[in-house]
């Protein structure tokens, strides 16, 4: 994997952690530390990953890597958020989250096209 490549996964970790920690109330810095954190910072870290593989079409490799963690753990992270859509309302947040976030995977790919 180039330089850029690893690159371009952490910039979107970032952008995915930004939003994720206004929404829920945690900084990005727990989001991406090395240590697993209180329950509520680990479950906004798996919304994170589960955001940027979904929403960005990063495979979860890349998105382990990109939080400092094995691809099971993103995997992992991914099925649970996952389970978690059976609630109405938090699918609600998530649907609003991805919508934003799509509206950045739009510029970018504007971008691109220029």
């Amino acid at each position: 994997m180039s330089v850029a490549s690893k690159q371009y996964e952490i910039a979107l970790a970032q952008l995915v952690c930004a939003i994720v920690s206004i929404e829920f109330g945690v900084s990005t810095s727990d989001l991406l530390s090395a240590s697993k954190g209180s329950a509520h910072k680990s479950f906004a870290r798996q919304v994170a990953m589960y955001l940027m593989h979904v929403v960005f079409q990063v495979r979860v490799a890349g998105v382990g890597r990109a939080f400092g963690r094995d691809p099971s753990t993103a995997s992992y992270a991914c099925r649970i958020i996952e389970d978690e859509r059976e609630d109405a309302l938090f699918d609600h947040k998530l649907q609003v989250l991805e919508e934003f976030l799509n509206s950045a995977a739009i510029l970018k790919k504007v971008n691109n096209a220029i």
